[in-house]
């Protein structure tokens, strides 16, 4: 991942919370980036409000998270999570109360 992100090719970096092993290893990541200049996106795959409710969180608190891709939940036929996150258009809408959902 050094490697990669000292090329000075790289541009932006697109980490899915799924794919990286969750938010702990996601910041790690994102911080390597940071420390190189690499901005950052955070996507997703098909997933419940619950993960993508994390990464919108995530995507608020780090200043190189310059993207995001987390419409995901608009494929889902049912998503058996109530509260989280909602999609208003391309708008994210994260929630007032505490958790992620």
């Amino acid at each position: 991942m050094k490697f990669l992100l000292e090329a000075e090719n790289l541009k932006v970096l697109n980490i899915k919370l799924m794919k990286c092993g969750g938010i702990y290893n996601a910041l790690k990541i994102i911080s390597m980036a940071e420390t190189c200049g690499v901005e950052c996106m955070l996507g997703s795959m098909v997933e419940s409000k619950l993960s993508v409710t994390a990464a919108a969180h995530l995507a608020g608190v780090k200043k190189n998270i310059t993207r995001f891709d987390l419409d995901t939940i608009t494929l889902l036929a049912r998503d058996p999570v109530t509260g989280g996150v909602k999609n208003e258009g391309p708008t994210l809408i994260l929630p007032e109360s505490p958790g992620l959902g």
